[in-house]
């Protein structure tokens, strides 16, 4: 399947000298011949945008003039942008004071969730919310995470797609503060560009042999997207997914060339078309690509990935009734997909046809329960389930429907809490679900109490000690109203503790809800002894009108 949406790999710009750790490695000017296959290229001014931020203040491509810019375009939803936070807040404190300037932008989500990521977080700089698509479509933002450096003349002097570390991302700024765009070298990225070199096909190539030529290309470009993968920080190994594109894009056009005049048996018909599908994807040619994926999958009903390629394109052409057949199409081909009836759920939830898609979302959990009853409640099996509630409850919210909503989003914490605390997905879907119940309580004018709780993810608590059970509370009510909270449930001898502010009461505390809305709490559950043990324990919130609880 080829790599539609986010990139879940974590990479660094590093070449390994000597014996001694990976260093950063310098920026060179990348080739006149290199241009990017779309969008804003490197070295020209870039696009202007203008944005209204989640503090209420107008930004724009001007407000920055005179100073480094860094963009970051990310979402809640994506694994490494997530995984880049902790690096993304020390590179700012560290490149503040130095004419540079940071803006966060969220072109899929509105401002609920992104404001309750940020303030969990605790993130500093701006960001927006890119509500009319006009920054996603100037931008060409088709993955995340992705990081554009803009110098103080407005000039685009870098265009990353991956995670990015603190000194990758130093590199990039000194370029652009030096007045250069910035090329990626790495042991890894030229592993890709051999992987992509053209294997040559002799001028008097018959049908038999243009074809096998055509299926080397078609290999190449899949090695290609498996070792952009393995991109590994903590090897010092980066990836230009850019390049790595346009490289794609060459041979994949040769290949297309020699097959469309040799083409004979359905095979090569198939392969041509596939092939043709996926270079007009990769061109923003939604409507060729439409058409060359339905000729392939006229050859082959069952080519899933040019199926894939169907519901990706008519996602982007908004035919919804196309992305949602051919969906169903991928259902019916991986009847034991949880991932195949997920994406179908989320196809038939942007058609709006919500009754339909909770009935898919219903089939999608119940078939994971299986797997995870049947495996045993595997790591794989338990995240895949959690992942399951998580898109049903965006789809609940989505249809307006928060109860159910809360009700799912409650599930993805519940399921987490089963898997290993060091599982790569553990703290994340702790996070999401924590965030998304706190966005069903901004989703609109905040006139109620929403308490939410779940296990603490991160560094321990200030003054933790091992048998602490550790929770963070968050609480979202109307600016300016004082809610009471209490704890209720907890056996002989226990004690909660609400942190706030440097000060900690036991058993209950009255907190002011800030101009944000939201108000983070570091709640605690201190046994008498190390063997004591605790069932569950509710929390309740309430500012006088209205009352809100969460268990343990």
């Amino acid at each position: 399947m080829k790599r539609l949406l986010a990139l879940a790999a974590s990479v660094a710009i590093g070449l390994s000298l000597g014996s001694g750790p990976a260093l950063a490695t310098e920026y060179v000017a990348p080739p006149k011949t290199q241009q990017v296959l779309t969008g804003p290229q490197l070295g020209v001014q870039a696009p202007d945008f203008s944005f209204r931020t989640l503090d209420g203040k107008t930004v724009s491509l001007a407000t920055y003039r005179g100073k480094t810019l860094v963009l970051n375009v990310w979402a809640t939803w994506c694994p490494p942008c997530r995984q880049e936070m902790p690096d993304l807040l020390s590179s700012y404190a560290k490149l503040r004071n130095s004419n540079v300037e940071f803006l966060g932008v969220d072109t899929t989500e509105e401002a609920p969730i992104v404001r309750a990521y940020v303030i969990a977080k605790g993130v500093p700089y701006a960001q927006a919310i890119d509500a009319h698509k006009k920054f996603e479509k100037d931008y060409d933002i088709q993955y995340f995470p992705t990081t554009l450096v803009i110098d103080a003349q407005g000039i685009l002097r870098a265009r990353y797609i991956d995670v990015v570390a603190p000194q990758q991302l130093a590199l990039m700024v000194d370029a652009a503060k030096a007045g250069r765009s910035a090329d990626i070298v790495s042991p890894l990225q030229q592993k890709i560009d051999l992987a992509l070199a053209d294997p040559g096909l002799a001028p008097d190539a018959d049908a038999a042999a243009t074809l096998a030529y055509a299926k080397t290309v078609d290999a190449a470009i899949q090695k290609a997207e498996n070792l952009l993968d393995d991109s590994d920080a903590a090897k010092g190994n980066s990836t230009d997914l850019l390049r790595t594109r346009v490289e794609e894009s060459a041979i994949r056009d040769k290949a297309i060339s020699a097959l469309a005049i040799a083409t004979t048996g359905d095979d090569s018909k198939e392969l041509l078309a596939r092939l043709k599908g996926d270079a007009a994807r990769d061109r923003e040619l939604w409507a060729n690509a439409l058409d060359a994926y339905r000729e392939a999958v006229a050859l082959n009903a069952k080519d899933d990935d040019a199926l894939s390629g169907i519901a990706f394109v008519a996602g982007r052409l908004n035919q919804s009734d196309v992305q949602i057949e051919a969906d169903q199409k991928l259902v019916a081909l991986q009847p034991d997909g949880v991932d195949a009836l997920v994406e179908l759920g989320l196809a038939l939830g942007k058609a709006k046809r919500f009754s339909e898609a909770y009935a898919v979302f219903g089939e999608a959990i119940e078939l994971a329960k299986k797997h995870v009853d049947a495996n045993l409640a595997s790591a794989v099996t338990v995240r895949k389930l959690a992942w399951a509630h998580l898109y049903a409850g965006r789809t609940y919210a989505k249809g307006n429907d928060a109860p159910h909503a809360r009700s799912e989003f409650e599930q993805v914490i519940a399921w987490t809490q089963k898997l290993p605390v060091d599982d790569i997905r553990h703290d994340m879907y702790l996070e999401e679900g924590q965030e998304a119940i706190v966005a069903l309580g901004l989703s609109k004018r905040v006139t109620t109490t929403t308490v939410s709780l779940a296990p603490w993810t991160g560094e321990d608590l200030p003054g933790s000690v091992a048998s602490t059970l550790k929770y963070r509370l968050v609480v979202a009510d109307a600016a300016g109203k004082r809610v009471a909270l209490h704890a209720s449930g907890l056996p002989k001898g226990w004690i909660a503790s609400f942190c706030t502010d440097r000060v900690c009461s036991p058993f209950k505390v009255s907190i002011a809800i800030p101009q944000s809305g939201v108000k983070i709490i570091e709640f605690q559950l201190v046994p008498p002894d190390e063997k004591a043990k605790i069932g569950k324990v509710r929390v309740t919130g309430t500012d006088g009108r209205h009352s809100s609880s969460a268990t343990t």
